[in-house]
């Protein structure tokens, strides 16, 4: 893991280290909004064969990375945070 990636994660982009994962949470203006964004993580999960811990309540989605077979942070994780960084920028940017 590198700590340089997961400190950016953790001050920048909001992700917080809880144990041996990281764990971000994601806010909507409404229900169906968060059910695209958890669809579009779910795709991403698929993709990369990396299956996080998601969380849908409402308007909110809870996810939390960590490579489960290391029972730890990997490298992994923290490309696959970056990346729903982005799909989560993309998103908001078309939110209108």
């Amino acid at each position: 893991m590198t700590h340089l990636i997961l400190n950016e994660l953790t001050e920048k982009f909001n992700w917080q280290k809880k144990g041996e994962e990281i764990h971000k949470k994601f806010v909507f203006k409404n229900f169906e909004l968060a059910v695209d964004f958890f669809n579009l993580v779910a795709d991403l999960a698929n993709a990369q064969n990396h299956h996080p811990d998601i969380l849908n309540s409402y308007c909110t989605i809870e996810i939390s990375l960590t490579t489960h077979d290391e029972k730890k942070i990997t490298e992994k994780d923290l490309v696959f945070a970056s990346k729903i960084d982005e799909i989560f920028g993309k998103f908001i940017g078309n939110e209108k």
